[in-house]
Parts: structure tokens; sequence; C-alpha cells
């Protein structure tokens, strides 16, 4: 077959499904809490969405949730009122700035913060009937190995890492991924050096995460980079506010948004992975395409 013998019809299904694509899903985690993993989706989503991708951020610490604070929204429902069947998914999503789409959870409930497996599963599979067009998920998840923290990482196609360097933060998070890994056959783990001084804090606590992962030979950790401590960011949560809002030239701005860039060039999934996956459908949808014109 010549290069320009494609289907028509396969041209036309790659017009239509344009806003259909695989979703780049990353979940946000920790081993720990107090690393500043809320501010680095947050700001990661932000500035995600300022690079022109069409961002939604899912508020996933259920039970103590505040992503809408720190964006300066008001929720008036919530991931609770999906779980009640009171209303669907697509009813609770807030519009941030352009691009971006917050699914808000509520904060000091119990129901959310002791939902199963089950009801993970549920959520994650809503999101294949959201009709907006979205590129990026990313998902502020709770810290630690809980069913939920564990379900939405599964669920993804980029887990990010947030540590700081400190011995409970890189024993935390260098068992989280053990667990992830040996429980729930996940290999690849992107970690991001958070509140470090200087650049080769962050590469330091790189290496002692791969120290702590060494012995188990199916964890591969890359090096997301690293975020810098700065007050500022501070000043911002006071302020209820984003950082890269807020103090856009500081140094925690500048190196979440060269961290928005690197994420643009991580690749896309490009088929289903045969379990459960946020945007599953989109996947297979993809795979049915592609199969379709090169055929």
């Amino acid at each position: 077959m010549q290069g320009a013998d494609v289907k028509l019809d396969g041209c036309k299904a790659m017009k239509d499904s344009a806003d259909k694509q695989p979703v780049q899903v990353i979940a946000v985690s920790g081993g720990k809490g107090g690393t500043g993993k809320t501010n680095i989706a947050v700001n990661l989503s932000l500035s995600l969405a300022a690079e022109g991708r069409r961002t939604l951020l899912l508020d996933a610490d259920l039970g103590m949730a505040n992503v809408d604070v720190l964006l300066g929204l008001e929720a008036h429902t919530t991931l609770l009122d999906v779980l009640d069947g009171n209303c669907q998914l697509e009813e609770i999503i807030l519009a941030g700035t352009d691009n971006l789409m917050v699914v808000p959870a509520a904060s000091g409930t119990r129901q959310l913060a002791n939902v199963g497996i089950k009801e993970c599963a549920g959520l994650v599979r809503a999101f294949s009937d959201l009709k907006a067009p979205i590129d990026t998920l990313v998902i502020d998840t709770a810290a630690g190995i809980s069913e939920v923290v564990t379900s939405f990482c599964s669920a993804a196609t980029e887990i990010m890492v947030v540590v700081c360097n400190e011995p409970a933060s890189l024993r935390d998070s260098a068992a989280q991924i053990q667990v992830l890994s040996s429980e729930y056959g996940l290999a690849r783990f992107r970690i991001l050096a958070n509140m470090v001084r200087t650049a080769g804090e962050g590469h330091e606590v790189f290496r002692s995460i791969q120290g702590l992962t060494a012995e188990n030979h199916n964890v591969l950790c890359s090096y997301a980079g690293f975020v810098p401590f700065d007050e500022s960011l501070r000043k911002a949560v006071s302020q209820h506010q984003a950082v890269v809002s807020a103090f856009p030239r500081c140094r925690a701005a500048m190196a979440i948004r060269n961290l928005a860039r690197r994420v643009i060039t991580w690749p896309r999934p490009d088929r289903a992975g045969g379990h459960l996956e946020f945007f599953v459908e989109r996947l297979i949808q993809n795979e049915n395409i592609n199969v379709e014109v090169l055929s």
C-alpha cells in the first residue's frame, strides 16, 4: 500500500476523534504528608494550562481536600455528591483559569476518607463519560499507601512522587514505591525533589530514593527535577493563591513552569494496559483508529 492510499473514512475518524485522543494522566503522590504535594499538583496544573494544555485537576486527597481553597474557588457540589448519586461527575467540575478545570472533593468528610476500591473504580470509570476535551489529568492523591491512593496511582499513566530531603519523607516515599511495585505491578516512578536548597540537594534526594529501592529490580525511578525552598510559596498559600499566579518570577514558580514544559514532552500512552485506567475507552478507540488507518 502506498502512503497516499490511506482510507478516507480512516482520516475522517481521526478528525472526529481529535478531542478523544489518549489523555496524559499524572498522579502526584508522596509517602508522607507535608511534602508540598498539593502545591505541586495545583501549580503544575496551572502551568500546563498556561502552556495551552487542556488540563483537569482532580482533588483525590479525599477527606482532606483543599485544592479549591488554593485556587480561590468555591465548590457547592463535590465528589461526595457524585458518590451519593446526587449528580454526575461533569456537573461538579469547576472552571479555573483558561484551559483549567477542577474536580473538587469534600474536606473533613469521613465518608470520602473511607471510600473503598469499588467506589474508586466507579470514579475512574466515570471519567470516560466526560464530554469535555482534555489533554492532561493531574491527580492530587493523598499521601501513603491507602486503597484510595493505590487505586488512583494504578489507574494513572505517570506517577510523580514528591519527596523532601528529610529521613521520614525519604523512607516513606521508598516504602510507597515498593508497595506499588510489589503489590500492584507498577514499575515506573518519577521523583520530584521539593523544598530543596540547591540543585545538588535535589539530585541527592533522587539518589537516596534510588538507593532505598535498589533491591527491587522491577522499579525504574527517573528524576523529574527539583523545586527550591521558597518563602514566596508560603506567602501565596496564606493568600489562598497559587505561587505561579501570585509570584510568577519567584524561584519556585519558575521551577514549576519548567517542570510543566518537561511534562509536556513525556510520552502519552498509545494503548490500553489491560487494567483499570482513566479514560481507557479513549485508549481503546485510539488503538482501533490506528489499526483502521494503517490497514
